[in-house]
């Protein structure tokens, strides 16, 4: 599976989110990396699986990591 990529529309298909929610989420920064050869967003096999290892989560308890801090300590 190592250095096979993914277009945009296949991953929106895989996580059932829509191209626009992929769009935003690179703009800001939130979803996973991504790479864009001769204007094409593309996607690694590799990590797109890290990006769903880190949104595991065994409860609803647990924070986001992508979910900002609203503490004036930052933590």
């Amino acid at each position: 599976m190592d250095g096979q990529c993914i277009s945009q529309n296949e991953l929106a298909k895989r996580w059932q989110v829509s191209e626009s929610t992929l769009e935003r989420w690179r703009y800001e920064g939130i979803g996973p990396v991504f790479m864009k050869l001769r204007g094409k967003v593309r996607y690694r096999d590799s990590d797109i699986l890290a990006f769903e290892a880190q949104a595991l989560q065994a409860s609803t308890r647990q924070r986001s990591f992508t979910e900002p801090s609203h503490r004036p300590d930052g933590l």
